[in-house]
């Protein structure tokens, strides 16, 4: 009787999906326009700049300068491109409260892939009709694809004044870090039109992989929960990789991520030998709470297609919670999962990431002899063969453990552990890395961010900390006695901070920008390597006013650019940076204005220094330039940053 039953409470499922459709928002639903360039016809004096409205501030009272907003002119329109077509589920609008809110109403949203004033030739997905003080206006438009997504006012003249644009895209959302992941059958036709639209997939790291685990009751001795997130897909069940209850009422199982993720996806794979129709209906719920084994916490989706050995992706789009559960509800069935994938924030380091450990003070349990000392374990070289002499090992003893001393408390957003290649790989299985600020325990008493699962021959490991804090990273072989060899560890520091005596590959190059204000103005100023925010110092850069005021360097030649870092004004008149686009290609055509732009400069306080993440993005010249206004364009110093940095 499973079997009709399931195909009835999917028809309810599918039904109840009819009835209540509109384009509700998840929790924490992913801004895709977020910190993105943005335009619009004109801007009204001084704080009402396109940036505004993506600056993820949805403060509505517009003197306080978070709100877009253009002069009163024929049709008057806003515009920002989200770096690529998207399928857009949502728009949300947040309109001005403290006065002249009804302007609002009537106004277009459009998403399509002309841009700027062409925007108003993109299809329509719906009009604002809500106009009250205030208002936050959700159009939905329902997987509509486009780069740009426009707002306009049709047909009269007016003024348009947005104080926040968010925009929600179909399925699940883009990773930082990453590209949209499609939701459905993985390896299905749909997943394959959906990947189709959007950009390719980018591989996001599996949160719930070695986490501790537990389940409502367990079928027998290769039935365990564990199985789920041993990182084998095998779908036979008989093969032993596959979490299985007994035939029970309401069976559960749940996964401790260890502390509260923002989830984007839940990838569960379903058993392929046998009985794949248990799985229809299965629940996934994240949250904070125990309670009921997690039945309580809210639902991001529930798995439809349940083929054999498929593996459904559930999309989350950010809904917060430590705790990823898996529940049949209302009937009683056997529940298995032979591979369970939470996907939460990328922690994949970008090329040239720092390497915070880089040839820090360290130490270890032991010494196993004159080749094993801790220090290999951090002189840069990833050699995995411990005969060369640049693995640390100690000696075979209970819970070995090493630690590395950072010099100060750091962000750490991952760490990367290079295995033994040559021998004793396995001994590294089950290592954990902890992250703090004490040496108790030799800092094995510091919050835990992930186990090393993958200890193949020469395995190189990336372990996820997510920003966890702290001076010490230590690894250690918890609850047996083992050897510990660690051939490399790399710590790498939350967001893209530019290296130690890294080489700013801008530093003296050719300078030129649109105009000069003075004679102490000069391009060459912003690459003089002097920081100093005074422009009455002499030392910054600076246009006249003028419409769309550019800067721009000539690297020498084409470089893999990491970061851009930019020093403003610290005396004066520092908001006209805000908007500003960092752009980075080969070309010249329009003044480096149309090389794509790797960031947005969002932060505009006195003497802000804005670091700009460019992840490889690849030129000649680096052009800054402040979009869509008429602006003065102040810069005190521009540094570049390569993929590689030279020591």
């Amino acid at each position: 009787m499973a079997l009709p039953w399931a195909l009835l409470l999917l028809g309810e499922v599918l039904a109840q999906d009819a009835a209540t459709q509109g384009c509700l928002l998840p929790p924490a639903a992913y801004n895709a326009a977020l910190g993105r360039p943005a335009s619009q016809s004109s801007v009204f004096p001084n704080i009402s700049i396109a940036a505004n409205a993506v600056d993820g501030n949805r403060d509505g009272v517009w003197q306080h300068g978070s709100c877009a907003r253009t002069l009163t002119e024929r049709e008057p329109w806003w515009s920002v491109d989200l770096g690529g077509r998207r399928a857009v589920a949502a728009v949300v609008v947040k309109n001005r409260q403290d006065c002249c809110w009804q302007r609002l109403r009537g106004a277009q949203v459009h998403v399509g892939d002309a841009p700027a004033e062409r925007g108003r030739d993109n299809p329509i997905c719906g009009t604002i009709t809500d106009a009250g003080p205030g208002s936050l206006s959700t159009v939905c438009c329902a997987g509509l694809p486009g780069r740009y997504v426009s707002i306009l006012i049709p047909g009269r003249e007016d003024a348009l004044v947005l104080c926040e644009v968010e925009v929600v895209l179909q399925g699940c959302v883009p990773l930082p870090g990453g590209e949209g992941l499609a939701g459905g059958r993985r390896g299905g036709s749909r997943s394959r039109q959906l990947r189709a639209t959007l950009s390719p997939a980018i591989a996001a790291p599996n949160v719930a992989r070695g986490r501790a685990v537990a389940q409502s009751s367990t079928l027998n001795a290769i039935s365990l929960a564990v199985n789920a997130v041993d990182g084998n897909g095998d779908a036979d069940w008989e093969h032993g990789s596959c979490a299985h209850t007994e035939k029970e009422l309401e069976p559960w199982w749940h996964v401790d991520l260890g502390r509260r993720h923002a989830v984007y996806a839940v990838t569960v794979t379903n058993r392929r030998d046998c009985c794949w129709e248990n799985l229809l209906g299965a629940q996934v719920h994240v949250g904070d709470s125990l309670a009921d084994h997690g039945k309580r916490n809210p639902v991001c989706g529930a798995i439809l297609d349940t083929g054999p050995g498929v593996a459904s992706t559930v999309c989350c789009n950010g809904l917060l919670g430590r705790y990823v559960s898996v529940i049949i509800p209302g009937r009683e069935d056997f529940l298995v999962l032979c591979e369970v994938e939470v996907t939460a924030q990328s922690c994949v380091p970008p090329p040239g990431a720092q390497n915070m450990a880089l040839r820090r003070p360290v130490a270890q349990s032991s010494t196993a002899d004159r080749l094993g000392s801790a220090i290999n374990a951090v002189d840069g070289n990833r050699d995995g063969n411990w005969r060369h002499g640049s693995c640390s090992q100690t000696e075979r003893e209970p819970e070995p453990w090493w630690t590395v001393d950072l010099g100060r408390r750091r962000a750490v957003a991952a760490v990367v552990v290079r295995n033994r290649l040559d021998c004793c790989w396995h001994r590294l299985k089950g290592a954990r890395v902890h992250v703090g600020d004490s040496l108790v325990g030799y800092g094995t008493n510091n919050p835990v961010c992930g186990t090393i699962t993958d200890t193949g021959p020469g395995s190189t490991s990336t372990v996820c900390c997510r920003g966890l804090r702290g001076r010490y990273v230590t690894i250690a072989v918890p609850g047996r006695e083992e050897r510990l060899s660690l051939c490399e560890v790399e710590v790498v520091e939350q967001g893209c901070a530019v290296l130690p005596g890294a080489q700013n590959v801008a530093l003296g190059r050719p300078a030129a920008q649109s105009s000069v204000l003075d004679a102490s103005s000069g391009a060459a100023n912003a690459v003089d390597g002097n920081r100093d925010g005074n422009w009455e110092h002499g030392s910054c850069a600076h246009t006249t006013e003028e419409p769309e005021p550019w800067w721009r360097v000539d690297l020498g030649r084409r470089h893999a650019v990491y970061a851009v870092v930019v020093k403003n004004r610290h005396d004066c008149c520092w908001e006209s940076l805000k908007g500003a686009e960092v752009r980075v290609g080969d070309s010249l055509v329009d003044r480096g204005r149309r090389n794509p732009v790797c960031g947005v400069i969002t932060d505009a306080g006195p003497g802000s220094l804005s670091t700009v993440c460019c992840a490889g993005l690849q030129g000649r010249y680096v052009t800054v330039t402040i979009p869509g206004r008429e602006e003065t364009l102040a810069l005190c110093e521009v540094e570049v940053y390569g993929v590689f940095p030279e020591l």
